[in-house]
């Protein structure tokens, strides 16, 4: 079931999105300006404190799945190179099968200020970027189950964690305002959260995805 804050969060960033796109259809690119951008892709986790070690002792296949992220970013006229927007991120993984029988989901979503940086570009609005996030909300989901046994483990962890990637922003045939971006980006986090049984723990784990997206 998806949290009501999950739920609002979305809302908001679609809102900004939306607003975003209509603006930028009445602006110059030369001057300052807002657009938005919605990616999809791949990515793969990697675990840290609090996670890697029943990762490792179970044995579990590894931990990938769908990638999305819903942007906006604005240009500023006085600032030359770079935009500088809100960004919410999500990873949907597919169950990861361990020993004897027990299945892992890994999911998370996060908020973040996000900037890019075109070397090349002052108006910053096509080719190579450089971009930095910081997650000042980042939230983790980890359920582990045996089915067969009746078994059941859920782990919720909220904290922040930071994005450094790299990417390309294509124009698309004669569209002047619409373009297609690729990128790699990989993402480090640490959040504190309850486990069943246990108590409150520290949870760290990273994440190296592909995306593909659209800006409009």
């Amino acid at each position: 079931m998806i949290s009501s804050s999950f739920k609002h969060s979305l809302f908001i960033f679609i809102l900004i999105a939306l607003g975003g796109a209509a603006y930028g259809q009445n602006v110059k690119r030369d001057t300052s300006f807002t657009f938005a951008e919605i990616r999809f892709g791949y990515g793969a986790n990697y675990f840290g404190k609090g996670l890697s070690e029943a990762y490792d002792a179970g044995n579990f296949s590894t931990s990938a799945g769908l990638l999305a992220t819903l942007a906006a970013y604005h240009k500023f006229e006085k600032i030359k190179h770079v935009v500088i927007g809100m960004k919410y991120k999500s990873l949907g993984a597919a169950p990861s099968k361990g020993d004897n029988g027990y299945e892992m989901f890994f999911n998370y979503w996060g908020v973040a200020v996000s900037a890019r940086y075109f070397p090349f570009q002052k108006s910053a609005h096509r080719g190579l970027f450089l971009q930095a996030d910081y997650f000042f909300i980042t939230q983790l989901t980890q359920k582990y189950r045996s089915t067969a046994n009746l078994e059941f483990n859920h782990q919720f962890a909220i904290g922040s964690g930071y994005a450094v990637g790299i990417g390309y922003a294509l124009n698309l045939p004669n569209k002047k305002k619409n373009r297609i971006t690729i990128g790699i980006e990989y993402e480090q986090d640490s959040r504190k959260g309850e486990v069943s049984n246990i108590g409150d723990k520290t949870f760290a784990s990273s994440n190296l995805g592909f995306l593909v997206g659209f800006i409009f």
